[in-house]
């Protein structure tokens, strides 16, 4: 994917070697929303959650210029009343530098490419509800902020929308 002409861009699946970006990341995030101390994984969790021999969640990076900007962890849900399975965006991060330029865009096009191609019933996320500039992204690509629950959901009409934005 390449949505950034003017630079080398693209979205990836991570690997294992992405391990100690991805974590470093994470802790960045929770430094952002003030929840630093409640960081306890390390890398062998991220490897065996990751990539062990029943992966708990997937992640995708986003590289510019060859430097790590970003990147999307994911997994698998279930809805009783769909009777289907969905796809929540456990958390979605691009470095400070490189915000403000389409990569959280991109990354979540990303996601929601691959929750269309399974046949996800839902594509959710939360939204800390201080964080305007996420909260204005996430309504911009068509994601309906459920005030009672906070929770970002893109239903599959709206997952075909946001792969036509």
């Amino acid at each position: 994917m390449n949505d950034f002409p003017n630079e080398s861009f693209r979205i990836r699946p991570a690997a294992p070697e992405d391990v100690p970006a991805l974590l470093a990341m994470v802790r960045e995030l929770a430094e952002f929303e003030h929840l630093s101390h409640q960081v306890v994984a390390t890398e062998a969790d991220y490897r065996e959650s990751l990539f062990g021999e029943r992966p708990a969640a997937e992640a995708l990076i986003a590289e510019a210029g060859g430097e790590v900007v970003g990147y999307a962890i994911f997994f698998a849900t279930f809805s009783t009343f769909l009777g289907r399975a969905g796809v929540w965006l456990e958390d979605l991060y691009v470095r400070p530098p490189h915000r403000g330029r389409g990569f959280g865009k991109a990354l979540l096009k990303s996601v929601g490419a691959i929750a269309r191609e399974r046949g996800a019933g839902r594509y959710e996320w939360s939204v800390l509800d201080w964080n305007q500039k996420a909260i204005d992204l996430y309504e911009r690509v068509g994601g309906e902020i459920l005030r009672e629950w906070r929770i970002v959901r893109l239903d599959r009409e709206r997952l075909r929308d946001l792969s036509e934005r």
